[in-house]
């Protein structure tokens, strides 16, 4: 997580951004009562992404129904990475890297056990969009 704390848009890895820029606005298209899908779907289809769009939304609508505590993102022009937001870079970085143990310690830290298995799963495989 600390790797991402206090970093600029700009200096993360460009699927980082990516993924910066996702999150906010599936936030954003959630809290204007509009399709989070649609407002991030095309972006993430002209990167050859769109196969990740189910996986990404499903751990959205997890960390935000499920979550032990209403995670905090930065607004869509936001400079800066979040606390929350580089949490969730650290859960998809650790499945990237196979690191079973550290995915599910971070899915215990952010939703109910009910949600953990399902929110394990659908980091790994946006990290597996993400690294193909």
């Amino acid at each position: 997580m600390y790797q991402y704390l206090d970093r600029t848009i700009p200096e993360l890895a460009s699927g980082d951004a990516l993924l910066v820029w996702a999150m906010r606005r599936w936030v954003d298209a959630m809290r204007g009562g509009r399709c989070p899908c649609v407002a991030i779907g095309p972006v993430f289809a002209a990167r050859g992404l769109g196969a990740m769009l189910p996986d990404f939304n499903i751990a959205m609508m997890l960390l935000d129904r499920e979550g032990h505590a209403q995670l905090e993102f930065g607004a869509i022009g936001c400079a800066r990475v979040r606390d929350d937001e580089a949490l969730l870079l650290s859960l998809h970085a650790a499945a990237g890297r196979h690191e079973e143990i550290l995915v599910g310690r971070i899915a215990e830290a952010l939703v109910k056990p009910g949600a953990q298995r399902t929110l394990r799963f659908a980091a790994t495989r946006i990290a597996q969009a993400m690294a193909a």
